[in-house]
């Protein structure tokens, strides 16, 4: 998927309702596997802090999609996750 469409308002809004649907979710077996797309999602659409929120939830646990598309899928989970925490931080600073 090309970078300029992980922003686009119709990912966005489809990013949106997978965070509701996953806060109405609690204890679903799949939940996890949600928790990092949506970590990965929100990490393309720049929105570090809800990505964290994801990242703390399924924290250490690499071997889901999407990671598991990278030959490295430790080395990408820990990037992304690296990603979200330094932007997160960065927003938080600017407040």
């Amino acid at each position: 998927m090309p970078a300029d469409a992980y922003r686009s308002p119709k990912v966005r809004a489809l990013v949106d309702v997978a965070l509701a649907d996953a806060a109405a979710a609690d204890g679903h077996p799949r939940l996890p596997e949600v928790r990092h797309l949506l970590a990965h999602f929100l990490v393309r659409q720049g929105r570090y802090r809800a990505a964290v929120e994801q990242f703390r939830a399924v924290d250490g646990h690499v071997d889901a999609l999407p990671w598991n598309y990278w030959p490295w899928k430790g080395l990408a989970y820990r990037a992304k996750r690296i990603k979200a925490a330094r932007g997160a931080l960065r927003e938080a600073l600017r407040r």
